[in-house]
């Protein structure tokens, strides 16, 4: 009969973040989710499209249908009602279907007396700067309730105002601050503080509606990202990735 052909495949209309998230997405090159999502979707066999906004427009995309997932997104009161992430037996999200845990750090000029305890900041003159549309980092600045700002637009961007004397302390995701201060820090001025201030496992984010009509291959999406970050393949060619040495693929340009 005709309707015994191959089923029509599946489309995930994926939305990703348009900014350098070391080691995770790349804006011109290839992060771990970049690599890893693109696999994981061919082999099951699911038409993937990926497209690069800002994340609150990603996240306002989901919430309208015209996305089915965020490529990058940790569990936190503004995700918790547009995307589902993958759970144990027991209800608890399962960190080893996260592509990876990742920190949040504050970091400054060696020479600014602004500290962070690991619980406040104190001695700030200027106010703490962090980067809008990461909703978990709005969410802590929030709560710690000291003068900020979410105007700097990339760790880049911080190191400047931070040597200008606009801001005593930045904040960022500590790979993202990482591998910017190995490339913009060359007489090694900075650093970062520890303890973070908090860590998050970062995840493929199902929306709501695919999940609900898809409930299995949303699993098996989960189970085989765990299952390529586990792979001989994947180790072979980490630490390219974490330091931005791979070519966009093909699926970036859409």
């Amino acid at each position: 009969s005709l309707l015994a052909g191959p089923a029509l495949a599946v489309e995930l209309r994926v939305c990703a973040d348009n900014r350098n998230i070391p080691p995770l997405v790349y804006a011109n090159g290839m992060g771990s989710a970049q690599y890893l999502l693109p696999i994981a979707a061919a082999n099951l066999g699911m038409h993937l499209s990926i497209s690069y906004h800002p994340q609150p427009r990603c996240m306002l995309g989901v919430e309208q249908q015209r996305f089915d997932a965020l490529m990058t997104v940790s569990p936190n009161a503004a995700t918790f009602s547009l995307v589902d992430f993958p759970q144990t037996g027991d209800g608890h999200y399962d960190h080893n279907r996260a592509y990876l845990n990742m920190s949040v750090v504050a970091f400054r000029m060696k020479n600014n007396p602004a500290t962070w305890d690991g619980k406040q900041f104190s001695r700030l003159t200027k106010p703490v700067l962090y980067e809008s549309g990461v909703p978990a980092v709005n969410l802590t600045m929030q709560k710690l309730a000291v003068p900020s700002k979410a105007s700097a637009r990339t760790p880049v961007h911080m190191i400047q105002m931070m040597r200008l004397g606009r801001a005593d302390i930045g904040i960022g995701l500590e790979p993202a601050v990482s591998y910017v201060l190995k490339t913009e820090d060359p007489e090694d001025e900075f650093e970062i503080f520890q303890p973070p201030l908090f860590s998050a496992a970062i995840y493929l984010g199902i929306g709501k509606a695919f999940h609900a009509a898809n409930p299995e291959l949303s699993q098996d999406l989960w189970d085989e990202i765990q299952q390529l970050k586990n792979s001989p393949e994947w180790h072979a060619i980490e630490e390219q990735v974490l330091n931005n040495q791979l070519p966009p693929t093909v699926e970036l340009l859409n």
